[in-house]
């Protein structure tokens, strides 16, 4: 998922979520059976009520939920999102984080950039951190979360609190 994909006008996130079908076949209609997978993943991304709303009228977190949708209804076995909860409030945020990290209990793998560290703790498994020069500094779990290696990745200094299984980064500088 793009952080700033292109949507033709007029479009409505039904519309936009019902384009998956119709990447391999040329047809005229949606079956009953695609018809009720859109509408199953439109409940699940809480937005069953804007499913005839035109795309340009959602709001950016809206879409980024329409966007995660269509990736659900692809049937991947891999996702690839950047920044997925930008746009959104922090309830919307925490619960398309969950929504995400429930998915590799189905065999679906998510690959997430984040910038949000304390956010990636939470709802992440597996840690990349990436330099500006485009290196790859530190991988791990939640061992990567230590004050050396983040200070090598973003160059500023951070806090590491930890209290049992909790880690909370609190940025020094």
């Amino acid at each position: 998922m793009p952080q700033n994909p292109y949507y033709p006008k007029g479009i409505t996130a039904f519309d936009y979520l019902s384009s998956v079908f119709f990447k391999n076949n040329w047809k005229w209609f949606l079956n009953n059976d695609e018809k009720e997978k859109i509408g199953e993943i439109l409940e699940k991304i809480e937005l069953s009520d804007k499913g005839n709303i035109n795309i340009e009228n959602l709001s950016g977190g809206e879409i980024q939920k329409i966007n995660i949708g269509l990736g659900l209804l692809s049937n991947a076995d891999l996702l690839l999102l950047d920044e997925p909860a930008s746009n959104m409030d922090l309830i919307n945020q925490i619960k398309i984080l969950k929504m995400l990290r429930s998915l590799s209990n189905k065999g679906i793998t998510s690959v997430i950039i984040m910038h949000d560290i304390n956010l990636a703790i939470k709802y992440g498994e597996n840690y990349i951190g990436i330099s500006n020069e485009h290196k790859i500094i530190q991988k791990g779990q939640t061992d990567f979360f230590e004050e050396q290696t983040l200070k090598n990745i973003f160059n500023i200094n951070f806090e590491i609190n930890k209290t049992g299984e909790n880690i909370h980064v609190q940025i020094m500088d």
